[in-house]
C-alpha cells in the first residue's frame, strides 16, 4: 500500500415515552464512560485535530489529503467533501446537504456515520447523514473510490462515504493527560460556529467530549449580476454533543459513545416545509477480541433515534391557512454487526454478519382544523440481514487481488393507513382503500460480488481494474407513499410523487479503471467508470387515475409514481498534486458525469453534477518555531444543459468563484485563520441546489436558489 504525500500541503405518544428503553441504553453507555474518565490518566494526544484523510478503495491508489473545515463559512463539511474526486453535495438547505457521489445520492450512496447507517426521520432528508457530524475537529473523513468493497455493508450501489472522529492515540504513561482543541469562527450574515473537543488519554483507555454550536441568519446573494437578494429560508439553528470512552488491553478492546445533535428553527428553501426541530440520538458500542495471532472478531452495536417536526407557515409566509401542514415523523434504527479477520503473510480474509432495523412514523396535520390529519406513513419496518465474505490479496511483487461476494435479504412492511379527507373525497377513500387491502410486506434478494486487480508497480505508475455487480432494493418512500405527496427523499424536484408496491430492486454492472501517475514532486490520478442499472428507480407519469383526479382538482401538476427503468451511467473522475518547491504546491481535482435513462423513455438523469474542478495553490512559510500561509481556492463549474424533464429540471450556466484563505500558526497551539468566499461577489446558482419553493421572498418560486456573495470570516483556534 502507497501513499502519496506533499510537504507543502500536509401525534402519537410523546416521542421520549415510545423511546424509554434508547434513552436508557444512552444513558448507561453516558455512565461507563464517566466511570472510564474517573480512572483514567492521559497524556497529549498526538492526532492532528483538524485532519480530514481522505482514502480510495484501491490499495496501491491510496489518495491521502487534508481539509480545514474551519476555512469553510458551511456548517457541515460539504465544501470539503466537493473538492473529492467524484463527490458533489446536492443542497436543500444549510444543514440539509446530501452526498452525490458519480451521478448517484440519497440512500444509494451508503453514509455511515461513526459506524451507523443513519435512520433519519425526515422522508425528504432534511436530517441527513452529514447533519449528525459533531463539530469541526479531528473527523476523518474515508472515501471508498470506485466501487465499494462488499465490507463496508449493504446497498452500496451508489458507493461508500464513512465519516468517523479521530480515534486518540493512547500513550506509554499510567498518568492521565488531556489534549484537545476549541475553534470559534465568525462570518458574514451573522453566521457563527463553535467547536471543542477534549481527550483524556493514558496508556490504555481514553474518554473524548466533542461538542459544537452553528447559527446563521439568511444570506445574501453575489451581486455581480444586479441587485442583491436574500435568499430565504437559509438560516439555521443547531448544536449537538459526543461522549466516547475507550479500553484497550493485549487482547481486546472496548469502544463506545453517545451523540446527540438538536437543530432548532431552520429553513430548506428547496422543499416545501421548513426544520421546526429535529432532536436525534446515536449510541454505539465496539467489541473487540483477539482470538490468536492470526485472528480477530469484532462486534458493533448501534442504536439511532431521531424526531421531527416541519411545518410550512411558522419560518415562512402563508396566507392560506386551510393550506397550513405540519408534519410530526420520527424514526428508529438498531444494528449489529459481527466480523472475524484473518491475516497473514499475503491474505487479509474477512467474514461478517449485518442485521439493522429502521421504523418510521408519520402524520401531518394542520393547526387550523383540528379534524385534518393525513397518516402517510404508519408502522413503516425495513430489516436487512446480511453475510459477506471478502478476500484480499496484498504483496509487494505479485498481482494484488481483491474480491468478495455479499448476499442481504431485505424485508419491508407497512401498517394501514387514514386521512380525514377521505370522508368527503371518494379518490382519497381509493387510494387509502387499495393501499390498506394490498399486500405491503414485502422481501428483496440481493447479492453484491467485487473483483479487483492491481497490476504489479514500475517505476512511476500502477494500473487497477474492478468490476462489480451491485444491488439496491427500494426505500420505504417508494414503495409506501400512498397518497400523491412532495416526498423523494430529497430529490427536492417539486413534484409530487406516489409510492408502488409492485417495485424490484436495482442491479447495477459496474466497471472501473484507475491508475495513479507519480514523479518525484507530482503525483496524478485518473479514473474512469462505467455502470449500467437495470430497473433503476425513478418517477413516471402517473396512471394512477384517483391521485391524477387529485391533482387535477388542486390545481397542480399530476403526480409521477416510482417506477423501474434502466439507466446508464459514465464518467471520470481525477486528482493532481504538484510540489513545486519547499512553500508552494498545487492541488486539483475534477470530474464528468453523464446518465441517460435508456428505458422507455429515454432522457438525462435528474440532478447531476456538471464538469467541475476544483484547483487551490498553496504557499506556506516557516518563522522561526511558527508558521503562515496563503491558499487560493477556484471552484469551476461547466454550464449543465443534460437535464431530466420529467422532472422540469432546467439548465444551469456555468461560473467561476475564488476564495481566499489566510492562518498563522502560533507555536503554542493557536492559530488564526482569515477567510473571504467568493471574493468577487460572483452571482451564481449551482446547478445541484435546488429551486426555491419559499413564497413572498425575493428570489421568485421555482428560482435556481443562488449561493452566497461575498463572505468575510476570522476563525481562531487552538490546540492543547
Amino acid at each position: 500500500m502507497q501513499k502519496f504525500s506533499l510537504s507543502a500541503a500536509s401525534q402519537p405518544q410523546p416521542y421520549y415515552a415510545r423511546h424509554v428503553l434508547s434513552v436508557a441504553v444512552a444513558s448507561i453507555i453516558a455512565s461507563a464512560l464517566s466511570v472510564t474518565f474517573m480512572s483514567t490518566s492521559a497524556h497529549a494526544n498526538t492526532t492532528a485535530l483538524e485532519t480530514i484523510t481522505v482514502t480510495g478503495q484501491h490499495h496501491p491508489l491510496l489518495v491521502e489529503t487534508t481539509l480545514d473545515p474551519t476555512l469553510s463559512s458551511a456548517p457541515d463539511m460539504r465544501d470539503q467533501l466537493s473538492q473529492l474526486p467524484g463527490v458533489s453535495i446536492n443542497g436543500n438547505g444549510a444543514v440539509s446537504g446530501i452526498i452525490q457521489y458519480r451521478g448517484m445520492f440519497s440512500d444509494r450512496v451508503n453514509v455511515q456515520i461513526d459506524g451507523s447507517v443513519i435512520t433519519a426521520a425526515g422522508p425528504n432528508g432534511m436530517d441527513s447523514p452529514l447533519s449528525h457530524v459533531i463539530g469541526s475537529i479531528g473527523q476523518e473523513v474515508r472515501l471508498y473510490r470506485g466501487i465499494a468493497p462488499v465490507s463496508v455493508g449493504a446497498e452500496t450501489i451508489g458507493g461508500a462515504v464513512a465519516i468517523n472522529h479521530v480515534t486518540p492515540e493512547l500513550s506509554d504513561s499510567l498518568e492521565r493527560s488531556i489534549s484537545g482543541g476549541l475553534s470559534v469562527s465568525r462570518f458574514s450574515f451573522n453566521k457563527t460556529h463553535y467547536s471543542l473537543l477534549a481527550n483524556a488519554i493514558n496508556h490504555n483507555t481514553f474518554l473524548s467530549i466533542s461538542a459544537d454550536k452553528q447559527i446563521s441568519d439568511n444570506y445574501r446573494a453575489g451581486t455581480s449580476a444586479g441587485n442583491a437578494i436574500m435568499i430565504p429560508s437559509s438560516f439555521y439553528d443547531r448544536h449537538g454533543v459526543k461522549i466516547r470512552g475507550g479500553y484497550v488491553s493485549k487482547n481486546y478492546s472496548l469502544d463506545a459513545f453517545v451523540t446527540s445533535r438538536t437543530t432548532n428553527e431552520s429553513g430548506t428553501p428547496t422543499l416545501a416545509m421548513d426544520i421546526i426541530y429535529i432532536d436525534a440520538l446515536l449510541a454505539g458500542v465496539d467489541y473487540t477480541q483477539r482470538l490468536n495471532e492470526k485472528w480477530q472478531l469484532k462486534t458493533q452495536l448501534r442504536a439511532n433515534n431521531n424526531e421531527h417536526i416541519m411545518n410550512n407557515f411558522t419560518l415562512r409566509t402563508n396566507t392560506n391557512n386551510t393550506a397550513y401542514r405540519e408534519n410530526y415523523v420520527d424514526s428508529e434504527g438498531r444494528s449489529m454487526s459481527i466480523k472475524a479477520t484473518k491475516m497473514d503473510t499475503q491474505w487479509r480474509t474477512e467474514y461478517g454478519v449485518d442485521w439493522q432495523t429502521k421504523e418510521h412514523y408519520s402524520n401531518i396535520t394542520n393547526p387550523n382544523m383540528a379534524m385534518f390529519y393525513l397518516r402517510n406513513f404508519n408502522e413503516v419496518q425495513r430489516d436487512t440481514a446480511s453475510v459477506y465474505a471478502q478476500w484480499e490479496q496484498d504483496t509487494s511483487e505479485d498481482l494484488q487481488w481483491l474480491f468478495g461476494g455479499r448476499y442481504s435479504r431485505i424485508a419491508a412492511d407497512a401498517g394501514s393507513v387514514d386521512s380525514n379527507m377521505a370522508m368527503m373525497n371518494p379518490n382519497v377513500a381509493n387510494l387509502r382503500d387499495a393501499f390498506n387491502t394490498a399486500e405491503r410486506s414485502q422481501s428483496f434478494d440481493l447479492l453484491d460480488l467485487v473483483g479487483q486487480v492491481t497490476l504489479p508497480k514500475n517505476t512511476d505508475s500502477v494500473w487497477s481494474f474492478s468490476a462489480g455487480v451491485k444491488e439496491q432494493a427500494p426505500i420505504y418512500q417508494q414503495l409506501y407513499t400512498w397518497f400523491p405527496l412532495g416526498i423523494s427523499a430529497g430529490m427536492a424536484d417539486g413534484r409530487n410523487y406516489l409510492g408502488n408496491l409492485d417495485l424490484a430492486k436495482e442491479t447495477a454492472y459496474k466497471i472501473d479503471v484507475s491508475a495513479e501517475f507519480t514523479g518525484q514532486h507530482w503525483r496524478f490520478a485518473p479514473s474512469v467508470y462505467w455502470s449500467q442499472i437495470d430497473n433503476y428507480i425513478m418517477g413516471m407519469p402517473s396512471d394512477n387515475m384517483s391521485a391524477n383526479m387529485i391533482a387535477q382538482m388542486n390545481n397542480i401538476a399530476s403526480p409521477l409514481i416510482w417506477a423501474n427503468e434502466d439507466a446508464r451511467i459514465t464518467g471520470i473522475d481525477v486528482t493532481f498534486q504538484y510540489a513545486i518547491n519547499d512553500n508552494w504546491s498545487l492541488d486539483m481535482s475534477g470530474q464528468y458525469v453523464k446518465g441517460k435513462q435508456t428505458g422507455t423513455v429515454s432522457q438525462d438523469l435528474y440532478r447531476l453534477a456538471p464538469l467541475t474542478a476544483d484547483i487551490t495553490l498553496h504557499w506556506q512559510q516557516a518563522l522561526r518555531a511558527d508558521n503562515y500561509g496563503l491558499s487560493i481556492h477556484t471552484q469551476l463549474a461547466a454550464a449543465q444543459n443534460n437535464v431530466a424533464e420529467l422532472q422540469n429540471e432546467t439548465p444551469t450556466s456555468g461560473y467561476g468563484v475564488v476564495n481566499l484563505s489566510g492562518y498563522y500558526q502560533f507555536s503554542s497551539g493557536a492559530k488564526v485563520q482569515l477567510v473571504a468566499d467568493n471574493v468577487f461577489d460572483k452571482t451564481y446558482a449551482p446547478h445541484l441546489s435546488g429551486v426555491n419553493r419559499v413564497a413572498a421572498a425575493q428570489l421568485a418560486v421555482g428560482d435556481k436558489v443562488l449561493s452566497a456573495g461575498r463572505s468575510l470570516g476570522i476563525s481562531v483556534s487552538y490546540k492543547f
